[in-house]
């Protein structure tokens, strides 16, 4: 069967001296081979949606989550080789802990090694996405910081440059002291190898 590539046909388009309707039991139609090219690419970079539970850490203690506390994440995969990550912190009421350190937040599957051979200029952290904060006791404390893939924890760190409050890599008192109730969402996007 001779094709010819075009971006505007779905791929592919018969040449002059090919049949477009289908010809029993030798060829099924051209529209039925695209159907089958299309069904192949397609593959290659359907998304695929999968839910993980990150795990929210410090450096040096984690938190703990308190009554009521969660964290939860979906990521879907763009294509095979990249993976976009949505996610929820929720610090709980009665028994949260703040633990010590920076915080960090887990990957869903490890990341592309070949990338942080590429990038080794970011020998401490890689911008790859925001998070934003909602102080439940203080609406004017809430924020938006940037996410960092850190190379020492193998997980997301957040770096905080709001005005006004403390600065620094993110923490029990970065930007402001955790509180109960108080919460984080955002999103990251990164390479990875793992299929």
């Amino acid at each position: 069967m001779g094709t010819t590539v075009t971006s505007n046909l779905g791929l592919i388009k018969p040449d002059t001296n090919e049949s477009i309707k289908a010809n029993m039991p030798t060829f099924a139609g051209w529209a039925a081979q695209n159907t089958i090219n299309m069904d192949k690419i397609d593959a290659l970079f359907r998304a695929s949606v999968a839910s993980y539970t990150p795990t929210w850490g410090g450096s040096i203690t984690p938190p703990t989550l308190g009554a009521g506390g969660f964290t939860d994440a979906k990521y879907i995969r763009i294509h095979p080789r990249m993976v976009a990550v949505f996610f929820r912190l929720y610090f709980g009421g009665v028994g949260a802990a703040l633990g010590s350190g920076s915080y960090t937040i887990s990957l869903p599957v490890a990341i592309d090694p070949v990338f942080l051979q590429a990038s080794a200029i970011f020998s401490a952290s890689v911008p790859m996405g925001k998070m934003i904060f909602q102080d439940n006791n203080a609406v004017a404390s809430s924020s938006v910081f940037s996410l960092n893939y850190s190379v020492a924890f193998n997980a997301m760190i957040a770096y905080v440059t709001t005005v006004g409050a403390a600065c620094g890599t993110w923490g029990p008192t970065i930007p402001v002291t955790l509180g109960q109730q108080d919460r984080f969402t955002g999103y990251f996007v990164y390479p990875t190898a793992v299929p």
